[in-house]
């Protein structure tokens, strides 16, 4: 039993050191190429025809603004405020409330998010945005960690 212990601790040790290594909270800088990419394909992913599609891009944005808060995403405010009025889907129009809340610093996100807050016609949206309003000012700052992509060539 003993030595089945310190097995099993060794093990957890040889897993866990290298993996807090590597975790960092600071991200790889993004070159100008790089950024008009993601613009490019944001900007098509919002568009999309699938609701999927379209919901992974917000997410996507949301990820970015996170972990790039130095970076301009600005370009994705317009259709995130669209697919939070007009999206018939009410989980997608949550997500595009959570995407514009990244943007703390937007006047026009906040306002999207109070005016649907007030003026929705689904309860499940307009009370989820609610909330995002009365914790607009009252954010705590956590750690972004992002995985590293290694290119075997």
């Amino acid at each position: 039993m003993k030595k089945s212990m310190i097995t099993l601790v060794t093990l957890l040790v040889i897993c866990a050191v290298p993996a807090s290594l590597f975790a960092t909270e600071t991200n790889p800088p993004l070159s100008q190429e790089r950024q008009e990419l993601i613009e490019t394909n944001v900007t098509a992913g919002l568009q999309h025809a699938s609701a999927e599609v379209q919901a992974d891009y917000v997410q996507l944005v949301i990820d970015l603004k996170r972990a790039y808060p130095e970076y301009d995403f600005n370009y994705a405010i317009i259709p995130l405020m669209d697919k939070l009025k007009n999206e018939s889907d009410a989980g997608i129009r949550i997500l595009a409330a959570l995407a514009l809340y990244e943007y703390k610093d937007s006047r026009m996100s906040r306002f999207a998010i109070s005016q649907t807050a007030q003026l929705d016609g689904s309860e499940r949206v307009a009370r989820h945005c609610q909330t995002l309003v009365r914790k607009w000012d009252n954010r705590t700052e956590r750690p972004i960690y992002t995985a590293q992509v290694v290119y075997p060539f």
